[in-house]
């Protein structure tokens, strides 16, 4: 499991545990991948737009704290890289 951090209608974010099999397609969530230098914005296909748009920022603002060299990855539902699951199973 990983910690992630999940979008809220509200415009806030709440820290969840994830793994593979409770992404569900309403979500947006943050999650850090150290070893890969990524914050991961997952992107499901049913979110909501309010959703979309606060993961963007929080995935901007978690990028600037942790430093030099990560990149945001922004991805879609149905879309991901063996390397974004392979950051859910090793947190």
């Amino acid at each position: 499991m990983a910690n992630a951090l999940e979008m809220q209608d509200d415009g806030t974010s709440i820290e969840v545990c994830i793994n593979r099999n409770n992404l569900s397609s309403d979500r947006v969530l943050c999650i850090i991948d150290d070893e890969g230098k990524n914050v991961f914005l997952w992107l499901g296909k049913d979110a909501h737009v309010r959703k979309r748009f606060v993961g963007a920022t929080t995935a901007s603002k978690l990028r600037d704290e942790q430093g030099t060299g990560f990149r945001v990855r922004s991805l879609d539902e149905g879309h991901e890289p063996d390397q974004f699951f392979n950051s859910l199973e090793h947190e």
